[in-house]
């Protein structure tokens, strides 16, 4: 099946994920990225305000000419007091039809999180470029790849998330979607 997909994203990692994981499942006739703003901040905090800009970012890309809508927004959680980052992918179909998965999480270092907390910062990239020197870094490895020495690039969160939440899509019959 021949689908085009709308991003609401014009971050070239963010791109790269999604198509990826749709060509597993789909043939990807056309990838459309643009841009869409959010009502949530620069630096969501928790999986309410994550989800929310995910869901934004979707549905803000979504036009008639779409076969599916995805927004792909990172934030932070805390889960025992310790700050993680957390991409989360939401997926709208044409036919109304929606889901969204999270990625795999990763600790964030305690004064990275305050410095953003406490308005040092606007978000992570700004952090993470103060700390690596390395501009635009959540367009290139992001954080991840800076903490993994290389192992492991934002483009595979991005990628996982959608991967996730393409799972409900792709078995319908299983959460009563038919």
């Amino acid at each position: 099946m021949k689908v085009t997909i709308c991003i609401g994203s014009g971050n070239p990692v963010k791109v790269k994920g999604v198509r990826l994981a749709f060509e597993q499942f789909f043939t990807v006739a056309e990838v459309r990225s643009k841009k869409v703003s959010t009502t949530v901040g620069d630096q969501p905090i928790g999986l309410h305000e994550i989800l929310e800009g995910a869901m934004e970012r979707a549905r803000g890309s979504l036009d008639p000419e779409c076969d599916y809508g995805v927004g792909v927004e990172a934030g932070f959680y805390l889960l025992n007091n310790e700050p993680f980052d957390v991409e989360v992918s939401y997926i709208i179909g044409k036919n109304g039809l929606h889901s969204y998965g999270l990625s795999p999480s990763f600790p964030i270092p305690r004064a990275v999180y305050e410095a953003i907390v406490e308005g040092k910062y606007s978000e992570l990239e700004e952090a993470v470029e103060h700390l690596t020197g390395v501009e635009r870094i959540g367009e290139k490895q992001g954080f991840i790849g800076f903490l993994t020495r290389g192992k492991l690039e934002r483009y595979v969160l991005s990628y996982t998330a959608t991967i996730m939440a393409l799972v409900k899509l792709l078995n319908k019959e299983l959460y009563d979607l038919t």
